[in-house]
């Protein structure tokens, strides 16, 4: 999936079968979630750069609200600590264009439009633990700031 209505219809049409399908048998289903991506390193430049948007983590949180609300998804894979190249990185990364090295071609947390601080998806993702855990309620949007 490529946006967050692609996702929408495949977790409709396939992730929640599956974890439906594996409960069923008593196996362990665990999807995985990613906070946007980027081919743009690993194919010679081509496609655009940020060709699977973060959208400031509203696609990332979408995926976390959706497993959590399915009682069987009881655990969340989630891609990638460290994958700069792709724009799957959730550990501390540049928060803006100007914050990236002079070399190469990098996403910066910035390339949406929005001010988001570099710990923001590393947040993020303690926040859908949280919400995995029941420790804060199942919600749709994200609920704390950057």
């Amino acid at each position: 999936w490529r946006t967050i209505p692609q996702f929408d219809e495949y977790y409709s049409n396939v992730i929640s079968l599956d974890a439906e399908h594996c409960h069923e048998k008593g196996i362990l289903y665990m999807p995985a979630m990613w906070p946007g991506f980027s081919w743009h390193n690993l194919k010679g430049g081509q496609p655009p750069i940020n060709s699977i948007p973060r959208l400031g983590g509203t696609f990332l949180w979408r995926q976390a609200y959706q497993f959590v609300a399915n009682s069987n998804i009881c655990t969340i894979w989630m891609a990638q600590f460290d994958e700069v190249d792709e724009g799957t990185a959730i550990y501390k990364v540049a928060a803006t264009k100007e914050d990236l090295p002079s070399e190469g071609d990098w996403l910066a947390l910035d390339a949406d439009g929005r001010s988001l601080p570099s710990d923001w998806y590393l947040r993020l993702c303690g926040e859908a633990q949280r919400m995995l855990e029941g420790k804060v309620g199942l919600n749709a949007t994200i609920l704390i700031q950057p």
